[in-house]
C-alpha cells in the first residue's frame, strides 16, 4: 500500500506515468492501474483485493 500511494503522490505531484513507473521500479502497466483506479475510486481503490481462484480442497 505505502508504494501505491507513493506512485499516486508522484502523480499528483506532475510527473507522468512513464516517470512514475520509473521512480518507483514499478512496470508502467501496474502503475496505470494504480492511478485509474486510484482516480475512479479514490484510495479505496488501491487497497489490495481478495484475489479470485479455485476454493481450497481443505476446509478451515
Amino acid at each position: 500500500m505505502r508504494l501505491r500511494l507513493l506512485a499516486v503522490a508522484h502523480f499528483l505531484e506532475g510527473a507522468n506515468r512513464t516517470q512514475v513507473a520509473a521512480m518507483t521500479m514499478i512496470s508502467r502497466r501496474i502503475v496505470n492501474q494504480w492511478i485509474s483506479n486510484y482516480l475512479s475510486q479514490g484510495l479505496s481503490g488501491l487497497e489490495s483485493k481478495k484475489s479470485s481462484g479455485r476454493p481450497p480442497r481443505l476446509t478451515g
